[in-house]
């Protein structure tokens, strides 16, 4: 894994525990076994055998890729092991026809361009590659054909990758190490002298 990877990792990372709420919405989200929530749809998915509710196969594998470039594997699971494309296929299923022309748009956008520059589909790149085409998409700088429409999907797949990884078991358990709510047997207090205010 190289050091580049990590550092983006530990970015994401910071800008999930920095969002509002989100680690307070990851902590409520209902785990694996409860009656709803995407955890629990991952879980019953698993079990039943999984198929996309809106996504090609070949879509699915894509934004599955996609995700695991986004937050790659370290020595914690990546996006493709926290089934973060089976999220965001659950959640497009409910989204308007716009939101979901959007996506595939996008989507279609990604192959289009891995085709035009490397004669391959994205899936087929090797790992270099796929980074790189995926840089240049991350870069608001880069040169974007028509009118930037590749940097704009990076953004929204970049958010919905962010959020359903940080609220998946492996995102907030594994990854942030939230423990749930913890029971205190005996408050120890404050270990730092001075902060206390009501010092003579």
């Amino acid at each position: 894994m190289t050091a580049k990877r990590i550092r983006r990792r530990d970015a994401l990372k910071t800008m999930a525990v920095g969002s509002s709420g989100l680690v307070q919405l990851a902590a409520s989200v209902p785990m694996a076994g409860s009656a709803a929530g995407p955890a629990a749809a991952a879980a019953r998915g698993a079990a039943e055998g999984w198929k996309p509710g809106f996504l090609t196969s070949a879509q699915v594998e894509l934004l599955a890729t996609l995700a695991e470039l986004i937050i790659p594997e370290t020595d914690t699971p990546g996006a493709r092991a926290a089934r973060v494309h089976e999220h965001i296929d659950l959640v497009l299923s409910h989204e308007t026809d716009q939101v979901r022309k959007t996506f595939l748009e996008g989507l279609s956008e990604v192959d289009r361009l891995s085709r035009v520059r490397h004669r391959k589909a994205f899936v087929r790149l090797s790992p270099g590659d796929q980074e790189a085409l995926l840089s240049r998409l991350a870069d608001p700088e880069a040169d974007q054909p028509e009118g930037g429409t590749g940097h704009r999907f990076f953004r929204d797949l970049r958010r919905r990758t962010v959020f359903a990884y940080y609220t998946s078991r492996e995102g907030i358990h594994q990854e942030l190490g939230y423990q749930g709510k913890q029971v205190l047997a005996e408050w120890e207090g404050c270990p730092h002298p001075g902060h206390h205010g009501d010092e003579d």
